[in-house]
C-alpha cells in the first residue's frame, strides 16, 4: 500500500475501495491504518471529511467507521439506465441463483474492463472471486465475448487488437468462430481454467496501486487462457467440465449488448447438455423481466 500512503487521492480510494470489500462491517481508526498503511492522524483527517459528506459513517459511542449512505445514491447515478433493468432483474437473480446454487451476476463493459455491477446468490462451492464495482476482467480477448454482438467489426477488430501478444491468425479465427457461435445461439459459456485463477488473483492485487491493463502478469495470463481455449464451442460434449461461467446478453434498443447476465460458481462440473439446461433457466427466468432484450439466438437447441 505504499502508493496509497504517499498519494493523497489514492489515500481515499484505498479507504473506499477497503470498506466495500467487507460489506456490513465497521471498522475502528487503528484497524483501518493498519490494514491500509497509512496514520493514524491521516486517517482521521480524511474520515473526519468523509463522513461530514456522508460517504462514512462514524458510530457516536463506538467510534466505528463504515460506507455511508451517500454513496447509494451515487451508485444509483453512476449506473443511469442501467440501474433500473438491473432492479427489475433481481427478482430472476435471486431465482436463478436458488436454483442452481450458484452466483447470478450482472456485468456491463466499461471501456476497457468488465465490470460486475449486482450479485445475488450464497453458493457452497465459490471457484471464481471477484468485487462488485470492481475491474473485474479486461475488455480483451478472451474476455469480453458476451459483449460483442452487435457491434460493427471495426469495434470487434480493436477489441482483438487488444490481445497481447497479438494473435495468429488462426486465433483471430477462433475467437471469431466463438462471436459467431454467441449469435447463433443466444448465449455463451466458459472453461474455468487454472491461468483465471491467478488472473483474479493478480487483479485482485491491483485494487488501489498500478495500472492492471500495463501489467506483464495480466498479459501473460491472458495469453495462457487464449492457448487453452477459454471459450466452450461444443455443447454436445457430454463429458463433464469445469465451467467457469454462463451467460447471456441483454440488449438495448439498437441491437448492442448493455448488460451480461451470468452464472458462475456453480456447484459441480457440467457435461454440453448440462449446460444448455442452465442456458434455458437464463433464458427462460430473464425473457418475463420487462424491459429485457434477449438475443434472439437458438438457445442452443
Amino acid at each position: 500500500m505504499a502508493g496509497a500512503a504517499s498519494n493523497p487521492t489514492r489515500r481515499v480510494v484505498a479507504l473506499l475501495d477497503f470498506l466495500a470489500q467487507h460489506p456490513g462491517r465497521a471498522y475502528s481508526l487503528s484497524d483501518l491504518s493498519r490494514e491500509l498503511g497509512i496514520s493514524k492522524s491521516t486517517l482521521h483527517a480524511l474520515v473526519e471529511t468523509l463522513a461530514d459528506a456522508g460517504y462514512l459513517l462514524r458510530d457516536a459511542g463506538t467510534r466505528l467507521i463504515q460506507l455511508g449512505p451517500v454513496l447509494t445514491a451515487l451508485g444509483h447515478a453512476a449506473l443511469g439506465q442501467r440501474g433500473v433493468l438491473i432492479d427489475s432483474l433481481r427478482p430472476a437473480m435471486e431465482k436463478i441463483a436458488r436454483e442452481l446454487d450458484s452466483h447470478c451476476v450482472v456485468s456491463a463493459d466499461f471501456g476497457e474492463w468488465i465490470v460486475p455491477l449486482a450479485l445475488a446468490g450464497e453458493p457452497a462451492r465459490v471457484t471464481t472471486v471477484f468485487r462488485l464495482g470492481a475491474r473485474g476482467n479486461p475488455f480483451a480477448p478472451p474476455m469480453g465475448t458476451l459483449f460483442l454482438p452487435g457491434r460493427p467489426m471495426s469495434e470487434i477488430q480493436e477489441w482483438l487488437d487488444r490481445a497481447q501478444p497479438p494473435m495468429q491468425p488462426a486465433e483471430v479465427e477462433l475467437h471469431l468462430s466463438a462471436i459467431d457461435l454467441l449469435r447463433a445461439n443466444g448465449f455463451a459459456a466458459a472453461t474455468r481454467l487454472d491461468a483465471k485463477a491467478r488472473l483474479e488473483r493478480a487483479l485482485d492485487g491491483f485494487h488501489v496501486d498500478g495500472a492492471p491493463e500495463e501489467s506483464d502478469v495480466v498479459r501473460e495470463l491472458l495469453g495462457e487462457m487464449r492457448g487453452a481455449r477459454y471459450m466452450v464451442l461444443d455443447f454436445a460434449d457430454p463429458e463433464p467440465r469445469e465451467i467457469d461461467w454462463i451467460g447471456i446478453p441483454l440488449l438495448d434498443r439498437g441491437g448492442r449488448v448493455q448488460l451480461a447476465l451470468v452464472v458462475l460458481n456453480l456447484p459441480r462440473p457440467l457435461s454440453g447438455p448440462e449446460i444448455l439446461e442452465v442456458v434455458r433457466l437464463l433464458r427462460e427466468s430473464a425473457s418475463g423481466v420487462p424491459g429485457v432484450r434477449l438475443l434472439q439466438g437458438t438457445g442452443g437447441s
